[in-house]
């Protein structure tokens, strides 16, 4: 029987699972399994991962603290301001292997059981986290902070902070921490390896010691579901619905 090799030239298949992936790959994308020694990347390689990760998260953390601790910066404009540096830093960063990410743009195994499960878990948790948080900053710091009390009864003010905390972190941190980071980590380290790393990252970056016990399980599962499922999507709606309960909370 005459065999038929359709694999790319620039690609091999995973040992573990047969998926294709890029020749220089020293782990799979999909399963996580690690290929042969032989295959392993460079180190020049790795360094230039680490390098170009690095400058993604140099700059996404030098704005979160501009916005958040420099006093200069306390407006809205502002905020407006470093909310567009952030998303043009996970877009161009993102860009950078296009050929390469633009599979986990992709949606070819869409359920909608899954996406009403995973919208379920995110609202659920959400309520809990609003709660506990609530009682934290009572707790720690004698008061419950609600930012968007000057907003309350306005539906553009509304609006916009939904479009601010719910539409764009969705969108933009999923792209920026569960594709661009997360894509690159799976090149130069295993499966859970690069999903601990990203989530604890993703944490750091908000700056909020009491928010740490959400924020790390939050990230860590959006990580798994984004390898579990192989798309981005299904944590953008999660991340979408966890933060729209949160802003529901703070404006109702």
């Amino acid at each position: 029987m005459q065999q038929v090799d359709n694999e790319l030239p620039d690609k091999k298949p995973c040992i573990q699972c047969g998926t294709l992936i890029a020749l220089d790959g020293n782990f799979c994308n999909q399963c996580g399994a690690k290929q042969f020694v032989e295959d392993h990347i460079s180190a020049k390689k790795t360094w230039n991962y680490l390098t170009q990760t690095g400058l993604f998260y140099g700059i996404s953390i030098t704005a979160c603290a501009l916005a958040k601790y420099a006093s200069i910066f306390e407006t809205f404009s502002w905020g407006l301001f470093f909310d567009l540096i952030l998303a043009i830093n996970a877009i161009g960063f993102f860009a950078i292997s296009w050929k390469e990410n633009q599979k986990i743009l992709q949606w070819k195994s869409f359920s909608w059981s899954k996406l009403a499960a995973y919208s379920s878990i995110a609202m659920a948790a959400s309520v809990l986290v609003h709660y506990s948080v609530g009682w934290l900053n009572l707790v720690i710091y004698s008061k419950d902070d609600n930012y968007y009390e000057q907003l309350k009864g306005s539906i553009a003010g509304g609006l916009l902070v939904v479009s601010l905390t719910a539409v764009m972190p969705a969108i933009f941190e999923e792209l920026g921490f569960r594709g661009y980071l997360l894509q690159t980590l799976l090149k130069i380290t295993d499966k859970e390896q690069a999903v601990f790393i990203s989530a604890f990252l993703f944490a750091i970056l908000h700056f909020s010691f009491v928010s740490l016990f959400w924020l790390i399980p939050f990230a860590l599962f959006a990580g798994f579901v984004r390898i579990k499922e192989n798309t981005l999507w299904y944590g953008v709606f999660f991340h979408f619905c966890f933060n729209l309960t949160a802003c529901i909370f703070e404006l109702l």
